[in-house]
């Protein structure tokens, strides 16, 4: 959808995202007034931030779409025409990560302080980003044909969108409006830690901002596998997809970095009792295969070659001592949450039963949220105060 100004073309699309990203840089002032940030961090953050997100959200896309345009069209030059649309969401994000990072710098202020900032008010920008895809025409946002009708299309008609084909009606997932929702009560979420603070659990810096794109990334991992406008697919897999179900575990693997350090934990050990199971599955794909994906029983010489690596590491760190539990069903409960989606991801085009698998990978990208969470949770009510009565009993 376009409108002509002055002999100029513009697009709706274009114009509600920009305007969505002045109100998200709007409420981050807010924030950092409240925190109270230097003067000019956030304006700081905004002048740099919306260059840098165009930027690697450009970048990104061309990544992902590098084959399209060195072979399907062969016109490499165009991944510098940005004007003809083709951005990433998770690219834009991690520019804003960057942009924060420079301004911290530049305002001597600490970079987890102004990725707090930054980070609670994102679901204004996503909001705005999704209702903007509704202004495509269908390019963007939409799910797959559904059969769908009765009391469900009544009662909910928000949720699917008509594809007409002459007298033929058929329904679409409205994917665009579901990730609107789950914008807000991201937003909300994120508000909530923000204000929410209780005087003897304190956060540290950045674990706010953490938790936000914990949340974030495993919601997407859902909403992702939901749509099917074919954006960003590399091969058959959602490049995206990927992206946010590792932001999950970059947080778990920070929170799992400080809680070892604290309550004295050997990263390599509770690595290897996390790899033991993993060493099994390897040696079951070599006699059953999962599905087409999951199957080492015509690369036995692979599989072989893992299980011998994973021997190696065993024999210098498999150990009780050193160990935790809590660490290792954490980590344990996060990577099967990850492949139930995986298994999920690839047999739900096959599905005779949707509604069953994407409540299971629903449920698994809920519980590959509550892993970095909840370990976050026990590291701000007891771990963080048992290391500052340490530091401080320590002193002379």
């Amino acid at each position: 959808m376009s409108f002509t100004v002055l002999g100029l073309t513009g697009h709706w699309y274009g114009l509600v995202v920009g305007f969505s990203a002045l109100c998200y840089l709007g409420a981050a002032g807010l924030l950092g007034y409240r925190r109270r940030l230097p003067a000019g961090a956030i304006r700081l953050f905004g002048l740099m931030g919306i260059p840098l997100a165009l930027l690697f959200s450009r970048l990104l896309f061309c990544a992902a779409n590098f084959a399209y345009y060195t072979e399907t069209i062969s016109q490499p030059w165009r991944m510098l025409a940005f004007w003809d649309g083709g951005y990433s969401l998770l690219g834009a994000l991690c520019g804003l990560l960057v942009a924060a990072w420079l301004a911290a710098r530049a305002c001597g202020v600490r970079f987890g302080v102004l990725a707090d900032v930054t980070a609670v008010p994102l679901g204004v920008l996503v909001l705005g980003i999704r209702l903007a895809e509704s202004l495509t025409g269908g390019a963007l946002g939409v799910g797959r044909q559904v059969e769908v009708g009765g009391t469900l299309l009544t009662t909910l008609p928000w949720l699917f969108l008509p594809d007409r084909l002459g007298t033929l009606t058929l329904y679409r997932l409205a994917v665009y409006r579901y990730e609107a929702a789950a914008a807000l009560l991201i937003l909300s979420f994120s508000l909530g830690l923000f204000f929410g603070r209780h005087p003897r659990w304190k956060p540290r810096p950045g674990d706010v901002a953490m938790i936000v794109f914990s949340l974030f990334g495993a919601s997407q991992v859902l909403l992702e596998s939901l749509r099917d406008d074919g954006h960003m697919i590399l091969g058959f897999i959602r490049a995206q997809q990927v992206g946010y179900a590792l932001i999950p575990l970059v947080a778990l693997a920070v929170f799992f970095a400080r809680y070892a350090h604290i309550r004295e934990a050997r990263n390599t050990v509770v690595t290897a009792w996390v790899l033991l199971p993993v060493a099994g599955l390897v040696a079951l794909l070599m006699i059953h295969p999962l599905n087409h994906v999951l199957d080492l029983t015509g690369k036995r010489p692979v599989g072989l070659a893992v299980l011998l690596a994973l021997a190696v590491y065993f024999g210098f760190f498999l150990r009780l001592r050193g160990a935790n539990q809590r660490l290792i069903l954490t980590w344990l409960t996060a990577l099967t949450a990850i492949g139930v989606c995986v298994m999920v991801e690839f047999s739900v085009d096959g599905s005779a039963n949707l509604v069953r698998d994407y409540a299971l990978m629903g449920l698994c990208c809920l519980v590959l949220f509550l892993a970095p969470f909840t370990l976050w949770r026990e590291l701000r009510k007891r771990v963080y105060r048992e290391e500052s009565l340490a530091v401080h009993l320590g002193r002379p």
